[in-house]
């Protein structure tokens, strides 16, 4: 008697299951820096840090203690072997922008800055629907927020996990504005690395 196969979309749903009981191996355990897990919907397995680095600069100029943020995590994405690259996050504020302009404005560029190594953040030529991830890999910082998915390289993100010193540049025609550091998630994206085996 032949043993049953499950199809993708039965995996996946299994999967989903075990990892709504909780069960271990299904997914980041609490502590845990990265997740992995398959879409429930398209069986696509997805790999992704549970933090990401944030950056920030103050918006004084609009309001007390205001600010702007660009969160990034780094993003394995595997069809059936074929595996994409990306920094998904977003971009938001810590008040409310209408009337004001987006935080990124057209025409301007945000580039990630390694140890004084310029990689600019290319926006995806396809959304994460259309890659096959069903739900955002990492959480809505606030309603407002703007998801935003960039172009990565594998290289790219192992560089910039062992960089001392990581900051964003919103690059515009007239000038250019600091992002810093606002909240390190390294050790994330060095257990990022070591579990897929990304070369620096």
């Amino acid at each position: 008697m032949r043993p049953h196969r499950l199809t993708a979309r039965a995996h996946a749903a299994l999967l989903g299951f075990l990892v709504a009981l909780g069960l271990p191996g299904t997914a980041a355990a609490d502590g845990e820096a990265v997740r992995e897990y398959v879409d429930e919907v398209t069986a696509v397995s997805i790999t992704v840090t549970t933090d990401s680095l944030v950056f920030a600069r103050e918006r004084t100029d609009l309001a007390a203690n205001a600010r702007d943020y660009v969160t990034l995590a780094p993003l394995e994405i595997n069809r059936t072997g074929r595996r994409a690259y990306f920094w998904s996050g977003y971009v938001w504020s810590t008040i409310d922008r209408r009337g004001r302009g987006p935080v990124i404005a057209a025409g301007e560029q945000l580039v990630l800055i390694a140890d004084g190594r310029p990689m600019p953040l290319r926006q995806a030529s396809a959304s994460l629907h259309d890659q096959g991830v069903g739900q955002p890999p990492t959480p809505n910082p606030v309603r407002t927020a703007r998801p935003v998915l960039f172009e990565a390289r594998p290289e790219e993100i192992a560089y910039v996990a062992h960089a001392r010193e990581l900051r964003v540049v919103l690059v515009s025609e007239s000038a250019s504005e600091d992002f810093t550091l606002w909240k390190d998630a390294r050790r994330g994206l060095l257990d990022f690395v070591e579990r897929l085996r990304l070369e620096r």
